[in-house]
């Protein structure tokens, strides 16, 4: 992934920080190629200022951040935005052209201490791990490199989508083939990310104890990758193991593959299942079942949803689901409504259950009953 600028050459601090990415941090090529997005417009801005980017004041970036806002064919100096033309872009993308600015500064200061770390200090919060940052009380209740930015960028909270039990049963009797229902039943009782699922060999699938194993790979053919190259086991229902058997048997054959998931008739058949290949069965089942909000993201919000709403504690499905912080599992499943609250109330003992029951307005989803049966 290469960032050219407007004289035809490529950038060279952004080429420096994309390496390093790449080759130090070995993160996926979607995040590298958010980054060379984010820092394109960056720098494209940049050259129409005349400003060097380790010149650049914090007052300056924000100016930035204003004329991203801006619609594309107005982002020239010499235009005037009327008040009231709604942003170009949706909140949630300036936040993430925001985090690449912020790393890309990041980098650089560590490197010259002539560049400012601008959308961020360079020490963060505690975290999971033993290990403590310096100076990291500093920081007390502070969260995420968001908090650290003395440039904000709000993003309206959105309640991430789920499936109930009824519209998990509609999707996988949907599906013609083992295989496919296989699939979505394990996206929705393991939590795994698609490119975890379509990593999975065979012996990362474990009868005796029970489990799915997510290893970090970086030789998968169908590009599959591990978010954070964190490796996990994650606890499953014996019923899955049921369907991984019906689609050996009805579908996969003698098929010499290690992978778990393979294409079936096409081409190339017998090779690994990639992201658009999904993404066709997904399409296809949202014709079918009237469900057009339901990704394969959707299936690891229904997982993480449900363990919340029985009881299971935020740390632990921050390691289920491969988090890195708990702070992110607790921030983006902050959803829970107060029926789900008077329930662990309820059942911590906390509030008489003979209190008057509460109307829940909102229209909460019906319960999902996995993982875990209804006792």
């Amino acid at each position: 992934m290469t960032v050219v600028g407007l004289n035809g050459l490529p950038v060279g601090p952004v080429e420096d920080f994309l390496a390093h990415a790449t080759l130090v941090r070995r993160l996926s090529p979607n995040t590298i190629a958010g980054y060379a997005h984010d820092l394109r417009d960056y720098f494209e801005w940049l050259d129409q200022r005349g400003l060097e980017f380790a010149r650049v004041s914090l007052e300056q970036l924000a100016q930035f951040f204003d004329w991203l806002r801006r619609p594309r064919q107005a982002r020239r100096e010499d235009v005037f935005v009327l008040p009231g033309v709604p942003a170009a872009l949706a909140p949630a993308t300036l936040q993430r052209k925001r985090a690449s600015i912020a790393a890309f500064y990041r980098f650089h200061a560590r490197r010259d201490r002539g560049v400012a770390p601008l959308l961020g200090e360079q020490i963060g919060g505690r975290g999971l791990g033993p290990q403590v940052p310096l100076l990291a009380h500093l920081h007390r209740g502070r969260r995420g490199e968001q908090a650290y930015s003395p440039l904000r960028v709000h993003v309206p909270r959105k309640p991430p989508k789920t499936l109930t039990e009824q519209q998990v049963n509609a999707l996988v009797e949907a599906c013609d083939r083992a295989r496919d229902r296989f699939l979505i039943q394990l996206l929705v009782e393991s939590g795994l990310r698609l490119g975890e699922a379509l990593g999975l060999r065979h012996a990362d699938l474990h009868l005796r104890t029970g489990d799915v194993e997510v290893v970090p790979r970086e030789d998968n053919v169908n590009q599959a990758r591990v978010k954070g190259l964190k490796r996990r086991r994650v606890p499953v229902p014996t019923s899955l193991f049921d369907l991984y058997a019906d689609y050996m048997e009805l579908e996969y054959g003698p098929r010499d593959c290690d992978y778990v998931f393979v294409n079936l008739f096409a081409p190339v058949v017998g090779a690994p299942m990639t992201a658009a290949n999904v993404y066709r069965l997904v399409r296809q089942l949202r014709v079918r079942t009237g469900l057009d909000f339901f990704t394969p993201h959707v299936a690891r919000h229904t997982y993480a949803t449900a363990l919340l709403r029985r009881g299971v504690q935020a740390h632990v499905v921050a390691d289920l689901l491969g988090h890195a912080d708990v702070q992110t599992t607790t921030a983006a499943y902050s959803h829970l409504n107060v029926e789900d609250h008077r329930a662990l109330l309820v059942a911590a003992g906390a509030l008489d259950t003979s209190a008057p029951e509460a109307t829940n307005t909102e229209g909460a989803p019906e319960g999902w009953a996995r993982p875990g049966r209804n006792e």
